[in-house]
């Protein structure tokens, strides 16, 4: 089929199917499938994730409680929170949280939002 022409509203709808059909094919053509890679990805980063915060558990409850220039903060009388510097494992998980956020903006800005 050529491109059709005219302005009449049954050429105007020729023309939209006729510029549509071009995306028609654009990605796998499958009426129904299960995309094992993108479940393999999505578990694959739950389990990540459970696996680092239980390591970031542990670590934060074995570390001992460090003592010097922080002081004990009372909020109210209530509750109190000894502060403390940040530790390896925190600072570690921080820059790998930043680089991912990075690398995903960064691909969408380059590549576009591709789901």
């Amino acid at each position: 089929m050529g491109m059709p022409s005219g302005s009449s509203p049954d050429q105007a709808q020729a023309y939209f199917e006729y510029m549509n059909a071009h995306h028609q094919t654009d990605g796998r053509v499958e009426t129904w499938t299960v995309d094992w890679l993108s479940l393999a990805w999505m578990w694959g980063f739950v389990v990540a994730l459970v696996l680092v915060l239980l390591l970031w558990v542990r670590q934060y409850r074995s570390t001992r409680e460090r003592t010097g220039i922080y002081p004990i903060d009372s909020f109210g009388g209530y509750a109190t929170e000894r502060a403390g510097p940040a530790t390896t494992f925190f600072l570690i998980f921080t820059v790998l949280v930043v680089g991912f956020a990075v690398v995903l903006i960064a691909g969408h800005l380059i590549h576009g939002q591709i789901y």
